[in-house]
């Protein structure tokens, strides 16, 4: 039977996607949320990364110039010279020290440790 012009045929049912097909949408989904979750712990880690910042730059202000300074001079290629070599050996010589003791203080502080108290106390033993 053949359809006569100016008359439209009702439209025919969708077929259900087919099993690769939906595997694939699923696929694609769970990359979207994946995606969604990186970008929100990214957004997470800026912000305490901001917030730590600028904590320290209150704090700390020459030191934070003094580091930012260090930085921008290894990335800028400053430690291919020679003075740049000296310069390195120099201030990890004079300051290696300091910085490594405030590290590790830093850190035990942060752990809960009391650094003023007896060592005994501490649950060192000296024998």
């Amino acid at each position: 039977m053949m359809e006569q012009p100016g008359t439209s045929a009702a439209p025919e049912p969708k077929a259900a996607p087919r099993p690769k097909a939906r595997a694939a949408q699923q696929q694609s989904a769970s990359l979207t949320d994946s995606a969604d979750q990186a970008v929100q712990s990214l957004a997470t880690l800026y912000t305490a990364a901001d917030a730590a910042l600028q904590q320290q730059m209150r704090a700390n202000p020459y030191t934070t110039l003094a580091t930012a300074a260090a930085v921008g001079f290894v990335l800028g290629g400053g430690l291919q010279s020679s003075m740049g070599q000296v310069l390195m050996r120099w201030s990890v010589r004079a300051l290696g020290r300091p910085i490594l003791n405030a590290a590790i203080n830093g850190v035990l502080e942060h752990a809960g440790v009391d650094l003023s108290g007896d060592p005994s106390q501490a649950g060192f033993s000296r024998q």
